[in-house]
């Protein structure tokens, strides 16, 4: 008869698993929490805003739209100062971040506009009233 070794915390194995794979996601994924967006729909327009504080250049922010798919990538820098400093306590978030939603109708990507104004990122898309139609012929043999 064999005999099986006494583990009094096998019963824990799942937990640890799962905080190992928490432990592992890189900072990317953190941005999908970190970075709150609003989206909001009228009759002729799609409205997102999303809180990125830290942005002190456009070109730091990029935004693209694929069909009624909105991903706004970035970085937020850290200013370094001439200063020696040691830090010794940090909740704000540096770096690169992502961040994908998908809008409620098809937009135009022609006459969208984005404004960026006290941390505070608001995009405004013309709703594509007509989105491009392709017709399929069929062969017939």
């Amino acid at each position: 008869m064999a005999l099986i070794p006494y583990e009094p915390f096998r019963a824990l194995d799942p937990l640890w698993s799962e905080m190992e794979k928490f432990i592992r996601r890189g900072k990317e994924e953190w941005s999908d929490w970190m970075y709150r967006v609003d989206v909001e729909e009228t009759a002729t327009e799609v409205i997102a805003t999303m809180e990125i504080a830290g942005i002190e250049r456009k070109e730091d922010i990029y935004i693209q739209v694929n069909d009624n798919v909105l991903t706004v990538q970035g970085e937020v820098r850290k200013t370094v100062d001439n200063e020696k400093r040691v830090t010794r306590h940090t909740e704000r978030y540096y770096g690169q971040f992502s961040r994908t939603v998908t809008l409620p109708a098809r937009v135009k990507t022609d006459g969208a506009h984005a404004s960026y104004r006290n941390g505070i990122l608001e995009l405004r898309f013309k709703k594509d009233e007509h989105p491009a139609a392709r017709r399929i012929e069929v062969d017939f043999h």
